[in-house]
């Protein structure tokens, strides 16, 4: 064996020795990664297997591999979904309602963890931040059964004695003599997407604060020191120094959450939806759901869910590319 062998045979069982006791002294790191790693496996990885649904004229008895292929090259169930008469709007309601949650809750959320860091009470502070959060930890059900208790209507006439028929903010307006007669709040379309939002801001605009509080307790309190020093008002304060050292951190979420725009959950929707709301309520994650559980066609289902996940992808990689440009700042 030559010297330059020899050598090459030392330095690979030198690389593998010095791996194996790097493992070794993160042997328990590993262990706790494993439940995440599973984690991910069975529920991120494993379901690319099912993908193949959608390319398949999908038998239960079959199975999905056994399945015949749905015509010469796949894409019978893609046509069908851009042929049926009301998916546009399906759509455009996904998209409306994802709009609305980012124009909503994405500045709300930056404006609570800005007042939260200008709290000067510590025990106060942390208060403020509970109270902020622990709606999140509240059922979606609950939520939707606690707006039908607010928002409900049952009469039709100001007659003080039907009250108790109403909800609780139309029994206020009542009271108040802002109204006249109760309106039906979730039972009318163009309510549906205040209802929702609103909802939405209320149960999570204080865990979405939290990645901005955590960024925040980081930057230096000498440069608070220092602007106040230069005769800085709060506000300006705010503006020029905490925006500013948390800006990575807000595009990076903001780029995550165009990401998720057509990837609407179907629970909230489902549980607020009405059959006089369902020109409004109706979107693609609520149709998903009908057409593969409720009338069992798997191939279709999956059809249009990954057309979400595609145009979800599209989207990420647009803004991550416009981030970058315009803020040096991105994912990748």
């Amino acid at each position: 064996m030559s010297n330059q062998t020899k050598k090459e045979s030392r330095g690979i069982i030198g690389y593998f020795k010095n791996e194996f006791s790097k493992f070794s002294r993160g042997k328990f790191l590993m262990v706790l990664m494993i439940p995440g790693v599973v984690f991910f496996l069975l529920f991120h990885y494993w379901p690319f297997y099912g993908l193949l649904a959608a390319f398949k004229d999908y038998k239960p008895k079959l199975g999905i591999l056994g399945s015949p292929w749905a015509d010469q090259y796949g894409m019978a169930e893609f046509i069908r979904f851009f042929t049926i008469p009301d998916v546009w709007n399906y759509v455009w309601n996904t998209i409306a309602l994802s709009i609305l949650h980012i124009l909503w809750l994405f500045p709300l959320a930056i404006l609570l963890a800005l007042f939260i860091n200008e709290l000067r009470s510590q025990k106060f502070k942390k208060i403020v931040q509970t109270v902020s959060y622990l709606p999140h930890f509240v059922s979606v059900a609950a939520v939707c059964g606690m707006l039908t208790l607010f928002l409900s209507s049952q009469q039709t006439s100001a007659d003080a004695s039907s009250f108790a028929n109403e909800g609780i903010i139309n029994m206020l307006l009542l009271k108040l003599g802002l109204i006249k007669q109760g309106i039906p709040f979730l039972d009318r379309a163009n309510w549906f997407r205040t209802v929702y939002i609103a909802s939405d801001v209320w149960q999570s605009i204080g865990w979405s604060a939290i990645v901005y509080i955590a960024a925040l307790s980081a930057v230096d309190q000498e440069l608070y020191e220092a602007a106040t020093i230069d005769g800085a008002s709060r506000v300006q304060k705010m503006w020029h120094i905490s925006v500013q050292l948390i800006r990575p951190t807000i595009v990076i979420l903001l780029v995550m959450q165009i990401g998720k725009i057509m990837s609407l959950g179907a629970d909230k929707a489902l549980l607020l939806q009405r059959p006089a709301t369902y020109t409004k309520s109706q979107i693609l994650s609520t149709y998903i759901y009908n057409q593969g559980l409720t009338q069992g066609e798997l191939s279709f289902s999956t059809a249009v869910g990954l057309f979400n996940s595609i145009i979800n992808i599209i989207l990420v990689v647009i803004a991550n590319f416009i981030s970058n440009k315009l803020t040096d700042t991105g994912l990748w």
